[in-house]
């Protein structure tokens, strides 16, 4: 009898070790009654900490858990059963890099050549100059051409080929010289008669008809016109008229 009991004496304490060991093992992979919930552990630490839990998980009686804030994470392990912090460390830094400043893209200029026909298209005349300016990083060409009566000035983005601005101003024309019929004309205002000759003379800078007519008494006068305003300036008399009239006193 006394071995048998010796024996089951020693059945009951094997169980019994084994039962402890798979406890010890195994009955604690999930949080019981007596240690914190996966709630209370994520409260406690935002509170304690002021941030927000990303992720908690439990593991070997310990709660695992990543905490957000002020854009940083932090790796905590905290002690289920007495909710102590076993250790705090920072991971990294959430910040956010700002996004590359996107590259402008490249501004391609238009040739000259570009320029030239595009400033003829919107003018017909003649090109004058073709000046290249840069303007606070911005460049255009300034085109000056020459029509009939008056000059345009045009203003034509580098890039875009778009005509900015296009003013005009009237060429100061030189004043045109009288035509002959019109000069004859004048003069036989002042003298009636045959027009025996005309020519033009350069008095002073100023330009003269000088028109010599013939008149039916046999009498000559040279009448001086100005060739641009047409102004009669003097009318003489050839001197053989009054020699003539010595004559026939005699």
């Amino acid at each position: 009898m006394k071995k048998i009991s010796w024996f089951w004496v020693s059945i009951c304490s094997l169980f019994i070790i084994i039962v402890f060991v798979s406890w010890q093992q195994f009955g604690k992979l999930t949080p019981s009654a007596d240690i914190l919930t996966e709630k209370e552990a994520q409260k406690l630490v935002q509170e304690r900490y002021q941030g927000k839990v990303s992720l908690i998980k439990f593991d070997s009686q310990q709660y695992h858990i990543e905490l957000e804030k002020m854009d940083r994470l932090y790796a905590i392990k905290l002690d289920a059963e007495s909710g102590k912090v076993l250790s705090f460390a920072e991971t990294s830094s959430r910040t956010s890099t700002p996004p590359p400043t996107p590259t402008p893209p490249l501004k391609v200029e238009l040739t000259e050549e570009e320029i030239k026909k595009i400033v003829l298209s919107a003018v017909n005349g003649s090109l004058v100059s073709l000046e290249k300016v840069v303007n606070n990083q911005e460049t255009t060409y300034k085109a000056i051409v020459n029509e009939i009566e008056k000059q345009t000035t045009i203003i034509v983005d580098a890039v875009s080929g778009t005509i900015l601005s296009s003013t005009s101003t009237v060429i100061n024309q030189p004043p045109k010289r009288l035509a002959e019929p019109e000069t004859v004309q004048i003069a036989r205002t002042q003298v009636e008669g045959e027009v025996d000759d005309i020519w033009l003379e350069t008095v002073n800078d100023q330009t003269y008809y000088f028109v010599k007519i013939e008149t039916n008494d046999d009498r000559e006068a040279t009448v001086q016109i100005h060739a641009i305003t047409g102004e009669v300036v003097s009318v003489t008399w050839d001197d053989h008229e009054s020699d003539r009239k010595d004559k026939d006193d005699d």
